[in-house]
């Protein structure tokens, strides 16, 4: 566990510093000082390194955005909370400099089918259903429901994290998809 979670870091490292177009598995293997050979016992090949680094960056994302909803109280009203996990989800992000590059190689990597599967969605079964439990425990939505709403919170927010990031720019799409996430939730507790 402790040398996959080095290549990954390798991973992070590089495209931080020169991009996706720079991970190798030579440089990946170099960077956490290791033979490559060390390396395919992990990994196939570089494809799999840049996939396996950005879904542990949404994972250690998600962990983040749970563990702070959890401190909210439970009778904080369903919008306002979905507000905090929107800021808190997309802070965390920007805060990581590998993530919009690992973010842009997933996307040239993985299918949209596929990272939108409805039996592999991550962020509904760790975000949002537990999100749902928590702040509006009378909803039932259908999984169809759960599975539009995180496909269009997903692209938007993949949208925000890939656009360019001035000020002025960040903040009219923060609203946005605000916007967009209230309207999805007033739909999906209804």
């Amino acid at each position: 566990m402790e040398t996959r979670a080095a290549l990954l870091r390798a991973v992070e490292e590089i495209v931080s510093e020169s991009g996706a177009e720079a991970v190798t598995t030579t440089s990946v293997a170099e960077r956490a000082a290791m033979s490559v050979g060390s390396l395919y016992r992990y990994f196939k090949d570089r494809n799999a390194l840049l996939l396996a680094a950005y879904d542990d960056s949404v994972a250690r994302i998600s962990a983040i955005c749970a563990g702070r909803l959890g401190e909210l109280p439970s009778d904080t009203p369903p919008e306002d909370a979905a507000r905090e996990l929107l800021n808190i989800y997309l802070d965390t992000a920007e805060t990581m400099p590998a993530h919009p590059g690992l973010l842009r190689a997933m996307r040239s990597l993985r299918t949209i089918e596929s990272d939108q599967d409805g039996a592999n969605l991550f962020a509904v079964s760790h975000l949002i259903a537990p999100f749902l439990k928590k702040f509006s425990p009378r909803a039932r939505p259908a999984p169809a429901r759960l599975h539009f709403m995180y496909a269009l919170l997903g692209n938007l927010v993949d949208l925000y994290l890939m656009s360019p990031a001035t000020r002025a720019n960040r903040a009219a799409m923060r609203k946005e998809i605000e916007a967009h996430l209230l309207l999805a939730l007033e739909r999906t507790i209804r």
